[in-house]
């Protein structure tokens, strides 16, 4: 489409939809405290995230007679977009979502969950890297995808410097 590429359409994954590997099965370590589950399973493992933001408009109103301050009414929330940063992964599912629909307007949404982990195990063994909380975004697609420099050293991973992912909303999972 060039460089007037209009996309205007954000449709819900179906069956030919880029989906998570299943002979691939990502493993925390301690160095990546954030994981991406899709469809049950770990697509990969982050760093970092940034720009993780809600906020809300709020109304102003002016009433007649009071000088002293402002009203103002809660209107509208919105999130940003999340940035995941220096990201390992081993499948190519990223790459397929972010291209899937590219060339005809259109841009494929899932639902993910980000998890965040402690790298310290429980006292009792059992957990080698517990969870410490989850969230659920609702209807994400990718907006930008970055990968860090190739090299001969390790072929079978990909590293992701940045992924940035827009959504409708998120809510703290449990």
């Amino acid at each position: 489409m060039g460089l007037l590429q209009n996309t205007s359409t954000v449709i819900t994954a179906t069956d030919n939809t880029p989906l998570p590997l299943d002979d691939i099965l990502e493993h925390p370590v301690p160095i990546y405290q954030f994981s991406i589950e899709i469809s049950g399973k770990i697509v990969a493992l982050f760093q970092t995230i940034s720009s993780m933001e809600a906020s809300r408009k709020v109304e102003p109103l002016v009433v007649g007679g009071e000088n002293d301050f402002g009203r103002e009414f809660p209107g509208h929330v919105s999130f940003s977009h999340i940035t995941f940063g220096v990201g390992l992964t081993t499948s190519d599912f990223f790459w397929k979502w972010m291209m899937a629909g590219s060339t005809d307007g259109y841009a494929i949404s899932k639902d993910f969950t980000l998890i965040q982990r402690r790298n310290n195990p429980d006292p009792d063994g059992s957990d080698v890297f517990p969870v410490v909380k989850r969230w659920n975004f609702k209807n994400a697609f990718p907006v930008s995808w970055k990968l860090s420099e190739l090299s001969l050293d390790d072929s079978s991973k990909i590293v992701i410097e940045s992924l940035e992912l827009s959504f409708d909303y998120f809510v703290l999972g449990a």
